[in-house]
């Protein structure tokens, strides 16, 4: 059963019975949701799943997810086969309190020794996620992370773009997408089309049949994101811990990907603090996917993101 929970701003649900997710952010001045909606939803569904990708996909809701012991393909790891962005999305989650401004959450992993543990906060203009990893086993462990909001329509149109400090866009080896090159590295404002305040991205509308698939790198100690809807009135701005995630993928799914799953119905664009660069091998000295972080017996991380409301930066 879903949890709903209100600020005097935000309205949040989050659903425990798979994976914590965080499936809408509602905007309570304007109504407006900020978060993307996926046509494959949260129903049930008779289609035989024949592998992991196919399984956490079938039943994506969109809006924000944990990835964890691994993010990306199918891998194996320690032993064991880790299915496709991981067991934290599709798991089961506990939940240990809820009211109407908080809500605290666990979960024990079964592909790796791990305990997860979150709490999701709102209040005012902002939502406060902290999610703590914890190792269970005599021995060490590593875990890929990676947060996983993504961004839609309504709030998100062919008038929005997105700022985000950061050194270097890193686009994908194999699966670029329509709107850059693979294999490249490069300032962001040099692959991509600038948007209307200096150093902004400019992002496709609903209906664009644009995609990409890339990589920020070099986002310095308080990395941020900012989506700025003018035909909104708002922007929504990511921040989160550049020492844990000192990377954030970068996607868009403007109705570009045709057949299974999406059939050109997902506009979703993303931004998302990530601990390894998506794909393997190198890239301009880059060193694309690994095992990310190692925690030590018994030993934990925790780690704090942040979503809130800001009013859209000046225009040139």
């Amino acid at each position: 059963m879903a949890i709903t929970l209100r600020s005097s701003d935000l309205e949040v649900v989050v659903t425990p019975e798979r994976g914590a997710d965080i499936v809408q952010v509602v905007d309570l001045r304007t109504g407006t949701p900020v978060l993307a909606v996926s046509p494959t939803g949260r129903q049930s569904s008779t289609m035989s799943v024949a592998d992991s990708m196919a399984q956490w996909l079938h039943a994506y809701p969109g809006g924000w997810q944990l990835l964890a012991p691994n993010a990306g393909p199918e891998r194996t790891h320690d032993g064991v086969r880790q299915g496709f962005h991981g067991e934290a999305g599709l798991a089961r989650w506990s939940v240990l309190t809820a009211d109407e401004g908080s809500c605290e959450l666990e979960t024990f992993l079964a592909s790796a020794p791990l305990r997860l543990h979150r709490v999701v906060t709102v209040e005012g203009t902002a939502l406060v996620v902290t999610d703590t990893v914890e190792n269970l086993s005599r021995d060490p462990v590593s875990t890929r992370l990676v947060q996983h909001p993504a961004f839609g329509a309504p709030f998100l149109d062919a008038d929005s773009y997105v700022l985000v400090p950061a050194g270097a866009l890193i686009t994908d080896a194999e699966a670029p997408g329509s709107l850059a090159g693979a294999d490249l590295v490069d300032a962001p404002a040099t692959l991509l089309a600038e948007g209307p305040v200096p150093g902004s991205i400019a992002l496709p509308g609903p209906g664009a049949r644009e995609s990409l698939f890339a990589a920020f790198s070099d986002v310095g100690s308080a990395p941020h994101a900012t989506f700025c809807s003018p035909n909104s009135g708002f922007a929504m701005r990511l921040e989160w811990d550049g020492a844990v995630f000192p990377h954030a993928w970068f996607w868009i799914e403007a109705n570009a990907g045709s057949g299974w799953p999406w059939f050109r119905r997902l506009y979703a664009i993303a931004v998302e603090p990530a601990n390894v660069l998506p794909g393997d091998g190198e890239t301009a000295g880059r060193q694309r996917g690994g095992d990310g972080v190692r925690l030590e017996p018994g030993e934990h991380i925790t780690t704090t993101t942040r979503l809130s409301r800001q009013p859209l930066p000046d225009a040139r």
